[in-house]
């Protein structure tokens, strides 16, 4: 019944993808604001800051602003004190409402007042003037870009350009910027967002990928800010740990997932993401399809469907559109696989010379698989399954030659990860490695060029797999140490070969196919 019931969520998923749209904040709150408009996001993120309010139900996206507007929404953005007090212009009194934030405006620079000691607050803004306000707000780079109405010698020039070098401005299709054009509500917004963002390495402006490989005990959790601001946060560990992974994500200020991906429905990476959709707005969900009868996975699905979040399941081959300069391609996925494990979404993320491998719980099987057909080598490789020996074989390994592995366990874990054969495999590959259990969360940044880890290297001992004295194929030989439950025939693989007989204490009845007395025989 439970499985007949994860079937029609996820029809009921793809259906509700087509039919709604990600509500935010934005759309709530403004009549006018739709999510098509081209300006929604910035206007959305702009009221999640508090830069502007919600106190009238239409936000006027049309409307041509004026210099008190301008003034309040700089002086918020850049944090400065707008408590009401007297300022030096006669139009503008301490008793006016927004007296404080047109005083801290001019007093950080950022706007001045006329000869005749006025302030004009009603007087509308110029594209050209609203350049000037933000240059001079926010610590932006020299630029030398000239638009056909903007050259240099310009009065405008100077701001114009500096907002061009921090791509805050591309200009119009024809090459122009109209610097003398009135400046709607919906032209400061996206402005003024970009300029947080740059501000706050957000934004386009950012040339850095971070990709944070969160500490969630046994379990995996990914979140990646790509160089556009786009964000993704694959999988959150366990139930216990989703506190956790919201917690991390605000700190690092984030508002809205553009790209949620459950590599596969085991609860040590699925079971932290009802969290996350309970506290951020999710543009995409991305999820294996593999059907599991587990109560964690079907609310999780559930949720999705009430939150009306859309809804994909990609194939082998597809691209996330994460960021234009990230290529972002699904190597592996299949929501037929008779293990859990196998139906891992693998990912990798190539930034010009630099490049992330992300396995998933992914077996060696799997490996074999996608090293066939596509090319696997990568700078950072996160080891599958934990680091568990049903993974990162030596071939495969070798394939990738990362510059570094990451291994995500708990230390002191039932499963003994990482298990000696991987460490022994990373230690023949000569690949530095790093370990969550030691380090705790773990950042890698690249600027496409170079990368830096915020981590200290996890030292591979000198170990290699327990060589058993017993004949390993004989199907009774129980090598000393070795576990006696497997999940699959792969992992019973790495230790024998050719399955084991009805009386060797890791024989199963389920993975003996024919019925004749051997197990995961080949």
């Amino acid at each position: 019944m439970k499985k007949v019931f994860s079937l029609l969520l996820v029809f009921l998923l793809t259906i509700s993808s087509m039919l709604y749209a990600t509500p935010t904040s934005a759309e709530q709150v403004f009549t006018d604001v739709s999510p098509k408009h081209s300006n929604y996001q910035d206007i959305a993120f702009l009221l999640d800051k508090g830069i502007i309010s919600a106190d009238k139900k239409i936000y006027g996206v049309k409307d041509i602003v004026t210099r008190e507007e301008v003034a309040v929404m700089v002086a918020k953005a850049v944090g400065l004190d707008g408590t009401q007090r007297a300022t030096k212009f006669k139009d503008v009194p301490k008793s006016h409402k927004n007296s404080g934030y047109i005083q801290s405006a001019v007093e950080a620079g950022i706007i001045n007042g006329y000869t005749d000691g006025t302030f004009k607050p009603t007087t509308k803004v110029t594209r050209g003037h609203m350049a000037a306000f933000i240059a001079r707000a926010f610590d932006l780079p020299n630029g030398t870009k000239t638009f056909k109405d903007v050259k240099k010698g310009h009065t405008a020039y100077e701001a114009v350009s500096q907002l061009a070098a921090a791509n805050i401005t591309t200009g119009y299709e024809d090459g122009t910027f109209k610097p003398a054009n009135n400046l709607t509500r919906a032209h400061i917004s996206a402005f003024l967002a970009r300029a947080v963002k740059y501000q706050e390495g957000l934004g386009s402006t950012s040339s850095k990928l971070n990709v944070h490989f969160l500490d969630v005990g046994q379990g995996d959790s990914i979140f990646v800010q790509a160089p556009n601001g786009k964000t993704m946060l694959i999988d959150a560990g366990t139930k216990e740990y989703g506190s956790t992974v919201v917690a991390y994500l605000k700190s690092k200020n984030v508002k809205k997932l553009d790209y949620i991906v459950a590599t596969h429905p085991d609860a040590d990476h699925i079971g932290g993401l009802a969290a996350v959709l309970e506290n951020f707005t999710v543009g995409e969900f991305i999820n294996s399809g593999k059907v599991h009868t587990t109560v964690t996975y079907e609310n999780l699905l559930q949720m999705v469907v009430d939150k009306k979040i859309p809804y994909t399941e990609p194939k082998a081959g597809d691209l996330i559109s994460l960021d234009s300069n990230v290529k972002t391609q699904v190597l592996a996925v299949n929501a037929q696989a008779s293990d859990m494990n196998d139906a891992s979404i693998v990912l990798k993320l190539t930034y010009q010379n630099m490049s992330f491998l992300l396995m998933g719980d992914a077996d060696a099987g799997i490996e074999e698989q996608i090293a066939k057909k596509y090319d696997v080598s990568a700078t950072i490789l996160k080891a599958g399954h934990h680091g568990s020996s049903s993974s990162s074989s030596l071939g495969f390994l070798q394939k990738v030659n990362p510059k570094a592995v990451i291994l995500s366990y708990e230390e002191g874990n039932s499963y003994g990860h990482p298990h000696k054969e991987v460490l022994s495999n990373i230690k023949t590959v000569g690949t530095k490695a790093y370990a969550t259990a030691q380090d705790g969360t773990i950042v890698v940044t690249t600027n496409g060029q170079s990368y830096s880890i915020s981590a200290k290297e996890f030292i591979v001992p000198n170990t290699t797999p327990e060589n058993p004295k017993g004949d390993v194929n004989s199907g009774t030989y129980v090598i000393p140490g070795a576990p006696t439950a497997f999940k699959n025939c792969t992992e019973m693989r790495v230790y024998y070969p050719k399955g084991v007989s009805s009386s060797h204490p890791a024989y199963a009845t389920a993975r003996d196919g024919d019925k004749d007395g051997w197990a995961c025989e080949l």
